[in-house]
């Protein structure tokens, strides 16, 4: 990591035919409130370290603690200031004629905000770019240079993982709220289309979330709980088969038969006889 207190500011003038470069690395202990009205010229990646503040973006106040990693635009405005000092915070900026483009392809239009959890990748980005261009007084800016483009990459794809473990979360609670549903309603005649408008979602996504997790389809599951309460009544009690049928969501005793038979290989009877005490 960049040694708080030393900051580099490369001479860029012999670089910027890159189309991503370095154009500046550093860090301080104790970070003050800073006030960008019209922004950085530069695009920037900030890591906050010990300490807390605030970061104050399209009028919102963003709290920020230790190991948020901040991605800003260049001419973005903005500001922050520490609420728990000493504040430290290591920065990178960047520029280049692909910036535009490259940001916009990877949704980096706007500010970003990560909680970093392993902090191996971005602590060594950031000690590479700064040996880089501090030792290497020949080609170390354009090796550093390098290191920003992966600097960038490895955030875009950190972005996503959150994303698509947040999509997971969330379709497990779906998954959890359609299961209750299920089994709540399963004795009555049920729908995918009243499964998933319970839920909220397409029909077409519930499929997907039953498949992903449970490896079924719906309907199948559906069918599963109801033989479940079944094979109950079956042992539990001595209803005829009409009856359990009827109060196991199966429209006929015939039918509740075959499907019975499909899973079990046996028939409602046979399973009765068999394992009734």
């Amino acid at each position: 990591m960049p040694r708080p207190g030393r900051n580099i500011y490369p001479d860029v003038s012999g670089i910027d035919y890159l189309p991503i470069f370095l154009a500046g690395v550093g860090g301080t202990e104790n970070q003050t409130r800073v006030v960008r009205e019209e922004g950085l010229t530069w695009n920037q990646f900030i890591r906050f370290g010990k300490g807390a503040g605030v970061l104050v973006i399209d009028g919102e106040e963003i709290p920020i603690h230790e190991n948020d990693f901040v991605m800003i635009p260049a001419h973005y405005p903005h500001e922050y200031y520490p609420t728990e000092e000493p504040w430290v915070t290591n920065w990178v900026v960047f520029g280049g004629d692909a910036c535009p483009k490259l940001m916009k392809d990877l949704g980096l239009e706007t500010p970003k905000i990560l909680t970093i959890t392993d902090n191996i990748v971005p602590r060594g980005l950031f000690t590479d770019i700064y040996v880089s261009v501090n030792s290497d007084h020949i080609f170390g800016h354009q090796i550093a240079s390098g290191y920003v483009y992966d600097l960038i990459l490895w955030f875009k794809q950190t972005l996503l993982l959150g994303e698509m473990n947040k999509l997971r979360k969330n379709s497990r609670q779906i998954l959890a709220s359609a299961v209750a549903y299920i089994e709540e309603n399963a004795c009555r005649e049920i729908t995918l289309k009243e499964i998933s408008e319970h839920a909220g979602i397409s029909q077409q996504h519930m499929c997907r979330i039953f498949r992903e997790h449970l490896n079924v389809h719906s309907s199948e599951y559906v069918t599963r709980i109801r033989l479940n309460l079944a094979m109950e009544k079956l042992l539990n009690t001595n209803l005829s088969m009409s009856e359990i049928a009827a109060e196991c969501g199966f429209r006929s005793a015939s039918y509740f038969s075959t499907v019975f038979g499909k899973y079990e290989h046996m028939t409602p009877n046979n399973y009765r006889k068999k394992y009734k005490v």
